[in-house]
């Protein structure tokens, strides 16, 4: 492991769960000095490349780490470079961005677009402005909504908050509910928290989730700072409506054009991972979202020879990006224990869900295969994130 740069500006990794991990395992090569922060014990807590001379924080309070963070890099040399991985902590960096960018680097894009893109209904209306196909949505600001609503929704459909994180704990792990006729929806509806905030009912894209296929990119200022990955999701979990599980690199010229006319539109700076799925009705590549940062899978995109945090990073710490490389194909990529969990739900219990099993054949032959969180080098998340799935199931069992 290279010795720590204390020339280096710091990374402060905010989010340490397996995208976090990714972010570190990706800037620790360069010797760039870390802290990883999080609100509670994750599996990157115990990464090597926090433990070798840098600093894990658990801070509960957001406030705390505001205060935290301003007291120990208020007289730094050189800007901190904040680079948050979960949607909690964007939340956490546009609310503070005035203050946080007089002592440290941020990407342009939590000025404002963030929060744009993170709200799923704005999201879909800035994707109809520029152009860029959507499945059909419509917006429940309240119970009432639903009466004149119900006409125009065809079944199955799905029902999701606007902003994931007010509806996390009435969510219980769920990423959307599919109601499968009007009588589900007006029930579902009657049940929602008003401290949910605004839903939002969506169309169904039918065919298997290995038609979804991905872009991972950094935006900078300038062509040179700017780079680009693809690929296939092949399954996710929870199944139909997840995260990636197992994903494929694939290049796909459609998906990287779609996602550069959007980026260029608004003017994007920053990292982002989008995702779109081909709709066999029309055979339009429709976009499901974006996420300006770093998402789960994009270990992937590292081990495919493209370094997007690292290039993130050295544009924000004003250092010479990483060449720019064609990305291999064939690198498969599998974050198992959610897999398996997906695995086993087509198995025993798919012959009724909406979607028909994917097709892993998809994204053609398979040439290296990689993992989110099990490293040789890096046993200890491992065994971190065994132990808090267990934690998990033990509180949700008893």
């Amino acid at each position: 492991m290279p010795d720590i740069d204390n020339s280096l500006p710091h990374a402060i990794i905010l989010g340490l769960s397996p995208t976090g991990l990714y972010a570190a395992r990706e800037l620790s090569h360069l010797g760039v000095p870390l802290l990883g922060v999080d609100r509670e014990f994750s599996c990157g807590s115990l990464s090597r490349h926090f433990r070798y001379g840098n600093t894990v924080w658990h801070e509960p309070s957001l406030d705390d780490l505001m205060f935290r963070l301003t007291q120990i890099f208020s007289h730094s040399s050189h800007k901190p470079v904040l680079i948050p991985t979960s949607d909690y902590y964007i939340k956490f960096v546009t609310t503070n961005y005035q203050q946080l960018a007089t002592l440290f680097s941020i990407a342009d894009c939590y000025k404002a677009s963030a929060a744009t893109l993170l709200n799923k209904f704005t999201f879909h209306e800035l994707c109809a402005t520029h152009g860029i196909p959507t499945p059909g949505v419509w917006k429940l600001s309240n119970v009432s909504d639903i009466g004149s609503l119900i006409s125009e929704i065809s079944f199955p459909c799905i029902l999701k908050p606007t902003l994931v994180h007010l509806a996390r704990a009435f969510m219980r792990g769920r990423k959307v509910l599919i109601m499968r006729n009007q009588e589900e929806l007006i029930s579902a509806v009657k049940e929602l928290p008003p401290e949910t905030g605004i839903w939002m009912i969506q169309e169904i894209i039918p065919g298997a989730e290995s038609q979804i296929t991905l872009a991972a990119g950094y935006a900078g200022g300038s062509f040179e700072k700017c780079d680009m990955f693809t690929a296939r999701k092949l399954r996710q979990y929870p199944s139909g409506f997840g995260s990636a599980s197992m994903v494929i690199s694939e290049h796909c010229s459609e998906t990287r054009d779609l996602t550069s006319q959007l980026m260029q539109s608004i003017g994007f700076q920053g990292v982002y991972g989008s995702e779109f799925k081909r709709d066999p009705r029309d055979g339009q590549l429709k976009i499901i979202e974006i996420n300006p940062r770093p998402s789960l899978w994009f270990h992937l995109s590292h081990v495919a020879g493209k370094r997007l945090v690292e290039r993130a990073y050295c544009d924000l710490a004003g250092l010479t990006p990483p060449i720019k490389v064609q990305q291999r194909d064939g690198v498969v990529w599998q974050y198992l224990i959610k897999d398996m969990a997906s695995l086993l739900f087509y198995k025993f219990r798919g012959g009724n869900f909406v979607f028909p099993a994917p097709d892993l054949s998809a994204g053609g032959k398979k040439a290296q295969h990689c993992w989110p969180v099990f490293s040789i080098s890096d046993p200890l998340p491992a065994l971190a994130e065994i132990y808090i799935y267990v934690t998990k199931f033990v509180r949700r069992a008893f």
